[in-house]
């Protein structure tokens, strides 16, 4: 029987059904295996208690750098809040360091999604940054994979947005609002805001004035803070842009958590050396400035970096942050990242009064007198207290003062010993003290050490000040202008007191001015010829 030969029009359907059976088969035992391989796997256990872990967890994206010890603290006191209710958090951040990816997208984000604010607000200076912050969050609950996979009841298409607010199917609701909005009687279903989240609620051009300040001070405290209840946390965030900024008044106002952070935590010893690399740094005309900058920095690094402790070394080191002051200029650079703001026509004496002829390498040698003045601290070793202050003034009596300083926060034991051994070394004429409250204490404590040295101890002239400290140290001024002080060069403890000096009276400490100021006044005293007037009300020795 001859064999029946079939077109191959008819064949190719059959062959085209048979391959796609056997890729289909291919395909169920393929998602099969991915079933199972996911079944053995282990897991994920979400991270509800530490923010932090979470926000690395869950927002990988927003945290790409190891945390700063700003961070850390932030989130610890984030969370506090939450069982805290009615706290107050005021934190002024350096511009730049994620203080808003923390509090203002991964804190509202983890509060949502486990459901524990019903109500939050986001604030910040117009309702279209306001948005903006908003937005971030919005992309976070629609699109994140990771928080679809492990809250798929509160992401994706469960939630519901409309231009200026987000609803989550648990019942959360996080709303945009804008300095100056109308809030009176405004609240979602029961609940008025139980969270309000203030991002930079003040800026450059509105803080400048004293109009701007009081209209957002005004609103702040008589719109916003009542529009919530006794059980409403607020969290302020900010950079202190002006001395009188809000952020500045909260952190002295009562009933609120404030904490200041600095990009440049503790400064360089070695500050002559950074003022030498600022001078190559900033020629402009030099195209190689730059490169010979950052090789004198290589020459000079350890010297250059002695002492000094960044807040986020990961995302600013040493060097980028002395190259940014370079380049903003001393007072934008400590308003944007000190959190110190200095505005010039605030600042007691003009930059020009430290700059030109005003260092020394070695003492003349006509001195007539030298005067060796402390202003004692009360701070012992901790990082945040008082300076003890010893200030050296020599003399020629030609009206110039040669100043040479060691400060130190030191305890009282090692403040006598370090004050004995400067006696020792440059053999003043006077030893003055500010004794204002350690009169029986500090007599004591220094001839005991000078007898325990086998010395003899010397004349300590025990001053008791009568005046303000701020009235006494501008008594400076006109010395200062008149290029009369000049300071120890290439001396670190005596570039502490210029810095302190250049940032008075809005610097951490005024120690340093305050002894330098006690030794000045000693010395004309002494200086002044027989029978002219005494200065009275300053000083009473005992």
């Amino acid at each position: 029987m001859k064999a029946q030969v079939v077109p191959w029009k008819l064949w190719e359907p059959r062959l085209r059904r048979g391959a796609a059976l056997v890729l289909w088969q291919k395909f169920r035992e393929t998602m099969a295996h991915l079933r199972q391989q996911k079944r053995r796997a282990p897991p994920r256990v979400p991270h509800t208690e530490d923010l932090l872990d979470w926000a690395y967890l869950y927002l990988p994206c927003a945290f790409t750098l190891p945390p700063s010890r700003m961070h850390r603290w932030l989130a610890r006191e984030l969370e506090r809040m939450v069982t805290s209710r009615g706290s107050r958090l005021n934190v002024l951040a350096p511009r730049g360091n994620a203080k808003s990816t923390i509090a203002t997208l991964a804190f509202p984000v983890w509060l949502a999604v486990h459901g524990k604010e019903p109500y939050i607000w986001i604030v910040s200076e117009t309702r279209r940054q306001a948005l903006a912050h908003l937005e971030n969050i919005k992309h976070e609950l629609a699109h994140n994979p990771l928080l679809a996979q492990d809250y798929p009841h509160v992401t994706g298409r469960t939630l519901v947005s409309r231009r200026q607010a987000i609803f989550l199917a648990n019942g959360v609701t996080i709303e945009a609002i804008g300095v100056l909005q109308a809030l009176r009687g405004k609240r979602r279903l029961a609940h008025r805001p139980t969270l309000i989240v203030c991002d930079d609620i003040q800026n450059d051009r509105q803080v400048l004035t004293p109009e701007g300040r009081e209209r957002c001070r005004q609103w702040f405290f008589g719109t916003l803070i009542p529009a919530g209840s006794p059980e409403t946390n607020i969290v302020h965030l900010a950079t202190a842009l002006h001395p009188e900024a809000l952020a500045v008044e909260l952190a002295r106002r009562a009933g609120w958590r404030s904490r200041v952070f600095c990009s440049l935590e503790r400064w360089p010893i070695r500050m002559d050396l950074w003022r030498q690399w600022e001078n190559i740094y900033t020629q402009s005309a030099d195209r190689e400035a730059a490169r010979k900058a950052r090789l004198f920095y290589q020459a000079h690094q350890a010297d250059m970096e002695a002492g000094a402790r960044v807040l986020w070394p990961q995302r600013e080191d040493l060097y980028a942050l002395m190259c940014l002051r370079a380049e903003l200029g001393h007072a934008a650079f400590e308003r944007e990242k000190q959190n110190r703001p200095l505005l010039p026509h605030q600042s007691e004496w003009p930059a020009e009064y430290f700059q030109g002829e005003i260092f020394f390498a070695d003492y003349p040698p006509n001195i007539t007198l030298r005067v060796l003045a402390l202003d004692p601290s009360q701070g012992g070793t901790s990082p945040n207290g008082d300076y003890s202050a010893y200030v050296l003034v020599a003399t020629a009596g030609d009206g110039v003062f040669y100043v040479e300083a060691d400060l130190a926060r030191r305890p009282l034991p090692q403040m006598v010993a370090d004050g004995v051994a400067l006696w020792q070394q440059h053999r003043p004429d006077v030893f003055a003290i500010e004794a204002n409250l350690f009169q029986s204490l500090l007599g004591d404590a220094f001839r005991q050490e000078f007898r325990r040295q086998g010395l003899l101890p010397p004349a300590v002239l025990l001053v008791t000040n009568h005046a303000n400290k701020l009235l006494r140290i501008r008594r400076l001024g006109p010395s200062l202008a008149a290029r009369r002080i000049r300071f120890r060069a290439s001396h670190p403890p005596t570039t502490l007191l210029l810095d302190q000096l250049r940032l008075f009276p809005y610097g951490d400490s005024d120690d340093g001015p305050d002894a330098l100021e006690l030794a000045i006044r000693v010395a004309e005293g002494y200086l002044r010829p027989a029978g002219s007037e005494k200065i009275t009300g300053y000083l009473s020795t005992q």
